[in-house]
């Protein structure tokens, strides 16, 4: 099984190279922070590579994410079930309006559960936003809206539209390296969740 997976950043690609193993045939992206830069990459990636006559079986994102409290820890690995794009719709004054319902689109596409069956961690919905949740009170506001999120990165839903564009598997594995909410870096813990992801990968 050829997969293409997709990461953010160096260090994440890093982290997923020391977790390959023989099982499956993996190509590694680094695409670049946000939904656009991920789904542009990809969706050339993809191309490019079924234009040579080594079509992906696949597509994987992965990388490292913050998660709601109580949801999910420092360090714990989230399996995505759906890929949502959490800022795609309308901002009411009293509610977020997703565009499902105006008619336009999906703000959720689905994930393979199958090629992560093995891989051990927390399942739920992984968000897609283009800005980094800074303050507890928006982490609530989030945390109310999707009461299924586990956690949210920058990455998913944009990989996860260019896989569907082109027919293929999407799945999204990220590593917890905080909480959402009030951004103080000094509690993040990097090592943990780059570690937590070349074990994650193992287990693909």
């Amino acid at each position: 099984m050829r997969i293409l997976v997709v990461c953010a950043v160096r260090e994440e690609a890093e982290a997923v190279e020391a977790g390959r193993t023989t099982r499956h045939e993996l190509d590694i992206l680094v695409c670049g922070v946000g939904p656009a830069s991920a789904a542009a990459a990809t969706s050339r990636t993809i191309a490019e590579n079924s234009q040579m006559g080594r079509a992906y079986d696949v597509v994987v994102n992965a990388g490292i994410c913050g998660a709601f409290k109580g949801r999910a820890e420092i360090g714990d690995t989230l399996i995505a079930t759906d890929s949502v794009a959490a800022e795609l719709g309308v901002a009411l004054p009293w509610r977020f309006q997703p565009i499902d319902e105006l008619g336009f689109g999906t703000n959720r596409i689905g994930c393979n559960t199958v090629l992560t069956a093995a891989v051990e961690g927390v399942r739920g919905e992984i968000l897609t936003l283009s800005s980094i949740t800074g303050s507890d009170g928006l982490a609530a506001n989030l945390a109310h809206r999707h009461p299924e999120a586990i956690g949210e990165a920058m990455e998913g839903f944009g990989v996860a539209t260019a896989a569907q564009q082109a027919g293929l598997p999407f799945a999204e594995i990220r590593t917890v390296s905080n909480y959402i909410g009030d951004r103080d870096v000094a509690r993040w813990d990097w090592s943990a969740a780059l570690t937590s992801l070349t074990a994650a990968i193992k287990e693909l």
